[in-house]
């Protein structure tokens, strides 16, 4: 059982948090080991099961590529780029396993960046909004971003969560244009041009760790 213990002078508590690559402990600098021995033995078993429950993705031709909630089979041929033709990803003879994750993030981040400006003035004209800047970034914590300036950030990751839960996450930092918080004003107009907030924020606490894009670890 591996989990990464993290150490900060401005923590003031412990806390888990789940990531890409594993589960962390983010802990006050000075918590005696006495107590994080059993904070760690407290949650044993919330710690086994999530560990457990971490994508294994040891091959990328094997096991295919996700979009959208879906996994669909990699099949290679003599093209130079990757393509979704709606059953499959069609991926070139010449790329390893570690050029085709770069190439499949690349291709995630352009496909993003073209849903969400797509899905975008549905939400502006229902908010009477408008985004300075969009972006699609690769965020371990966050899925979404809105800066002071207008300027909103939508995690890659999202494109292998159902569609419904990418919309979700469009929505809600769309209403944070209208309201730059989380009041009790924000929820209730996200509510207004998203209704189904309520289960797919469960969605993305229950299954948020699921998403990664993580290159294949070097075997040297």
């Amino acid at each position: 059982m591996h989990v990464n213990i993290i150490r900060n002078k401005r923590r003031k508590r412990a806390a888990f948090h789940v990531t890409p690559d594993g589960i962390e402990l983010r802990i006050p600098e000075r918590l005696p080991k006495h107590l994080v021995d059993h904070i760690l033995e407290e949650h044993d078993s919330w710690i086994r099961d999530t560990l457990q429950n971490l994508p294994k993705q040891t091959s990328v031709l094997d096991e295919g590529l996700i979009l959208h909630g879906k996994v669909y089979p990699t099949r290679k041929d003599d093209k130079k780029t990757i393509r979704h033709d709606g059953t499959s990803f069609l991926v070139p003879n010449a790329w390893d396993e570690t050029t085709l994750w770069q190439k499949y993030e690349t291709w995630l981040r352009k496909r993003a960046l073209h849903y969400v400006s797509e899905r975008a003035p549905l939400y502006e004209e229902r908010l009477d909004v408008r985004a300075t800047n969009v972006r699609i970034a690769h965020q371990k914590t966050r899925w979404g971003s809105c800066s002071s300036n207008g300027t909103i950030s939508i995690n890659v990751r999202l494109m292998l969560a159902p569609i419904e839960i990418m919309d979700y996450v469009i929505a809600h930092e769309w209403t944070h244009l209208v309201h730059f918080d989380h009041s009790a004003s924000f929820w209730k107009t996200l509510r207004t041009v998203y209704p189904e907030m309520d289960g797919a924020k469960g969605w993305l606490k229950q299954y948020g760790h699921t998403l990664q894009l993580k290159k294949p670890t070097d075997p040297s």
